[in-house]
């Protein structure tokens, strides 16, 4: 049986990554960093993972490097690499070079981000390009996997924060992108490291919704499955900095954000991917069916009783 390690298990991807492949029944290995194992979000986490009696962790610490060590990975055969931007290219040259040492390792899964293929690409997108090749280069198989913006922006922290009462705020003005869903990009995650043949080997997926959206279009949306007068205001990217601020952002992530935006208003993110077509054999879910399935966070967010 082919042994699996998720890293970022801590995270959204992660954490429904793992609920796919417990589904599946797949026998793997969970990296918490290990300073989020000493808070209260960290030990709750390993408590939801014990109660699905997943109790295989693996240490590494993205913070001290000397903790990635080949023999934790030994054993190990496929990898969802999951790193932060803060110091994505020293944790995957680590992270690679451990994996060459061992026996074991022979497929990299790598979740990167949006912005990774535009010439030129953003500062992040530019980061996660030069560890798609560390990998690359290492001899070992690959998978890279180039989500779209997250539908799930728009009910985390950055969202929040752009509503007052029943209007958001965004600097995206007019421009379209093609939202995923991040449990679609997780069930790909997950169907590929569940694969037991080649056929994901050295490949590059693109992973987009099935409709370019824009915010109107959200608007509407929101408008007829909520039934309330939900407007978009457009705003500069000025304004949408001092709001992610105000949300308490590090400012790594409100550089990321903002180069998020820019890159959606210079419509570089509308285009539409076959990838969950191909991966999975149906089609990725609908805006709709994301505000369905998140309505009471969507009904809490979105208060006309607020003057937020």
């Amino acid at each position: 049986m082919t042994s699996i390690l998720i890293t970022g298990a801590e995270g959204c991807m992660g954490q429904h990554l793992i609920n796919i492949l417990s589904i599946y029944g797949k026998e793997f290995f969970v990296s918490l960093r290990r300073a989020n194992r000493s808070n209260v979000l960290g030990s709750r986490q390993i408590r939801g993972f014990r109660n699905q009696s997943l109790v295989n962790f693996i240490d590494l610490d993205y913070d001290n490097l000397e903790s990635i060590v080949c023999h934790k990975l030994e054993g190990i055969e496929k990898i969802f690499l999951l790193t932060p931007n803060s110091n994505t290219l020293d944790v995957t040259k680590k992270i690679m070079t451990e994996a060459q040492r061992t026996q074991s390792v022979k497929h990299i899964v790598k979740l990167s981000i949006p912005g990774t293929n535009l010439r030129p690409p953003t500062p992040e997108g530019m980061m996660h390009r030069q560890a798609e090749k560390i990998i690359a280069e290492s001899g070992l198989h690959y998978t890279f996997l180039r989500p779209n913006y997250y539908m799930q922006n728009f009910i985390t922290i950055p969202f929040r924060h752009s509503i007052k009462g029943t209007a958001f705020y965004l600097p995206l003005g007019d421009a379209r992108a093609s939202f995923v869903d991040i449990r679609d990009v997780a069930e790909v995650a997950a169907r590929i490291l569940n694969e037991q043949s080649n056929k994901h080997y050295d490949m590059i997926y693109d992973i987009t919704g099935r409709q370019h959206l824009n915010c109107g279009d959200i608007s509407e949306i929101l408008k007829s499955i909520l039934g309330l007068p939900i407007d978009y205001v457009p705003i500069s990217e000025q304004t949408a900095k001092r709001e992610l601020i105000l949300a308490g952002l590090k400012p790594e992530s409100i550089v990321c954000f903002l180069n998020l935006y820019r890159i959606i208003r210079e419509d570089h993110m509308r285009r539409i991917s076959k990838a969950v077509e191909t991966v999975l054999g149906r089609k990725p879910i609908s805006f709709e069916t994301f505000v369905r399935d998140h309505i009471e966070l969507f009904k809490k967010r979105l208060n006309p009783l607020s003057s937020q």
